[in-house]
Order: structure tokens, then C-alpha cells, then sequence
């Protein structure tokens, strides 16, 4: 069962490297038994970033390895039920649990700073839930930033409007990347957040927005007798590799630092092969399995791991219907054995660099 999977899996994981993905939802559509509704989290070193925060997201947090108090920043891959209706309550409780939070600046008791991440729409959405309901975000205060298509033009303000106080709203418009257009979302010095266009059936963005986290620069020393081993002899490259960047071996195999992609609900995704190149880990799902494997091939990453499953679909069944056969079906198109289902409070460590230390 998936309970077992995960009693093992915490007898067994590694000590926290310093970038987990751990899956709090895996379902699609609607909470099941087996699955909750869509929503993952990637923990850093104090801190821990929400993307996608589906109905019952805040209990599967209790029930993982995430703190709740370290969530800072969450991020919305599109505006369907199913992704954001954890959302506003998710707000509310980081609010009453930092009534002690201290500014790291001033070291005085402030309010603590959450962003939002997401399509046009996630704005009115919270301003509207938070509103209605009279919720008084005393010890928090929340930026939505919307990641708006190149042409677009805010709508004029409408006189009957209420926003609520504890609310502040930017927009990010995209720019071209490798030829493709693309949104720097963020970049706090040691992370680095893009994302690109996807389509689906919600009419923003081309569709949905996909997520890829990566890890900047890492400072530290070259192994020289392990990087004489990979065949990358000391030289300009070590500048390079020390300084975070990718570096090409002389085998053909490439040198990185930390990425994760989460792309989610899409029936295209070719939008994101630029980004997502040689990532990690890629968290898949509302492609057919096939697909998922096909993009997977095209962009390389270390582990596929397929999310966002039907309860048609159930591990303990066999036949057309078993989570095996997604898995099959995606490891065909892959051409890897890297493929895995996705369980709830699944934990994916992404390992340190090899060569640097």
C-alpha cells in the first residue's frame, strides 16, 4: 500500500541534502482514499515552497516531513479548482502560526512577508475568499504575483472593488529565453525560479504555467583527483564549475547543479523543453503516460516521476487500470527505467553535485 511504500521510505532516505521534493498530493481531479488533490513541496535549507495547493494540502503537510511555519512562498500552475482550493486556508494558518515571527533585518517581531505565484486569476480568487470570509491576516502579509501574457493590459479598477488590506499585487510579464518565452519569476541569491507557458483547457498563459527551481551558485572546492576521474583536468573549466555553471565532459555527460522541474497538468509541454533541460527530477502529470516519457526524453532529467494520476487508476488492480501500466507506458517512450508513480508524501531527495564539495 501507500502507507507502507511510505513507512519504508523514511527508514530509508538519506539525510536531508538541502533540496527535497516531497509530494504531498498526487491525485487528479478530486481527492481519493489513495490520493489527495494536487500539491507538492520543495524543501530548502529553512524554508520550503508550495507549488500547487489543492483541497486538504495543509493536512498532508502535517502528516509529512514539512514544517508548515517554513512555507514563504507558494506557487500556482494554473487556476482550476483542483490546484488552488487549499489555498486560502493554507493562508490563513500561516498566518496564526506566526504571531512569534521575528524580521531577520530588524530582529523585531514583524509580519511575515508570503508570496504567490500564478496565472491571471489567483489575485481575485484570494482577494475574494479573504474579503468574504473577514479573515484578518495580522502577522502576515501577502504579495500575488501574476505572470501575465507579453500583450497584456490590466483591467480599469472597478469603483465597487474591495481589496482586501493585507493584499499587495504585481504582475511579471515574460521575456524570450533560448527562443522561447519565459518568466523569471524569482531569484532569492540561491534559487532560481522560471517558468513557461503550457496549454490546457484554462484560457491563461497560453494555458498553464510550469515551474523549473534551480539551484545557483554552490561555493566551494574542486575535487581534483574525482574531477581527474570524470576526465575534466584542471583549467578554465574549474572557474566555471565552481562558479555554478554546467560544465560539458569530455565523454559527452554534463555537470549541473541542482534542478527541478514541475510541469503538471499539460497536454503540451513543449514549451518547457528549454528550461527543463537535464533537470533532476521532473514531476509529470495530465499528459498520457506516453507523452510524459516522450517529453522526459527530450529534456533528459535524472528521474521521471508521474503525478497527477486518476482514481481510476490504483496500484493494488492489474490490467488497464494498474498504476504499473502508466509506468510501462512511460518507460517505453523515455527509453529509461527512471520512471516511478508518484505517492502521496512520496520524498525525492536531489542529490549533491559529485565534483564539488
Amino acid at each position: 500500500s501507500h502507507a507502507e511504500k511510505h513507512r519504508l521510505q523514511m527508514m530509508q532516505l538519506p539525510q536531508f541534502t538541502g533540496f527535497e521534493i516531497v509530494l504531498l498530493g498526487t491525485g487528479a481531479g478530486m481527492p481519493s482514499i489513495q490520493r489527495g488533490a494536487s500539491s507538492l513541496c520543495v524543501q530548502l535549507p529553512a524554508k520550503s515552497w508550495l507549488f500547487d495547493c489543492g483541497e486538504g494540502t495543509l493536512r498532508q503537510i502535517f502528516r509529512s516531513t514539512v514544517r508548515v511555519t517554513t512555507t514563504e512562498k507558494i506557487f500556482l500552475t494554473h487556476v482550476h479548482g483542483d490546484h488552488l482550493f487549499g489555498l486560502p486556508g493554507m493562508l490563513c494558518t500561516l498566518n496564526a502560526l506566526n504571531a512569534d515571527y521575528m524580521d531577520p533585518s530588524t530582529k523585531q517581531l514583524g509580519r511575515r512577508p508570503i508570496d504567490v505565484y500564478g496565472p491571471p486569476g489567483v489575485f481575485d480568487f484570494v482577494n475574494a475568499a479573504l474579503t468574504a470570509s473577514c479573515a484578518h491576516m495580522n502577522n502576515v502579509f501577502i504579495t500575488i504575483h501574476e505572470l501575465v501574457p507579453l500583450d497584456y493590459q490590466p483591467p480599469p479598477p472597478s469603483p465597487h472593488e474591495r481589496v482586501h488590506e493585507d493584499l499587495s499585487h504585481t504582475i511579471i510579464r515574460p521575456e524570450r529565453v533560448d527562443g522561447t518565452l519565459a518568466w523569471r519569476v524569482m531569484d532569492d541569491g540561491a534559487h532560481t525560479v522560471m517558468a513557461g507557458a503550457l496549454a490546457h483547457s484554462v484560457p491563461s498563459l497560453g494555458g498553464s504555467c510550469r515551474y523549473v527551481v534551480e539551484e545557483n551558485t554552490r561555493p566551494g572546492r574542486i575535487d581534483v583527483a574525482a574531477a581527474t576521474r570524470r576526465g575534466l583536468v584542471p583549467g578554465p573549466l574549474y572557474k566555471q564549475l565552481k562558479g555554478g555553471d554546467s560544465v560539458q565532459l569530455p565523454d559527452g555527460s554534463t555537470l549541473h547543479p541542482h534542478e527541478a522541474a514541475i510541469l503538471g497538468d499539460s497536454a503540451d509541454s513543449s514549451g518547457m523543453y528549454a528550461l527543463a533541460r537535464n533537470a533532476d527530477a521532473l514531476d509529470r502529470g495530465h499528459s498520457t503516460s506516453a507523452m510524459a516519457g516522450y517529453f522526459a526524453r527530450h529534456i533528459n532529467p535524472t528521474l521521471l516521476v508521474l503525478t497527477h494520476i486518476s482514481h481510476r487508476f490504483s496500484p493494488g488492480l492489474l490490467g488497464p487500470n494498474s498504476v504499473q501500466r502508466l509506468v510501462d507506458e512511460a518507460r517505453v517512450t523515455f527509453r529509461k527505467r527512471a520512471v516511478v508513480d508518484g505517492f502521496d508524501l512520496m520524498r525525492i531527495p536531489i542529490p549533491l553535485p559529485p565534483i564539488t564539495s
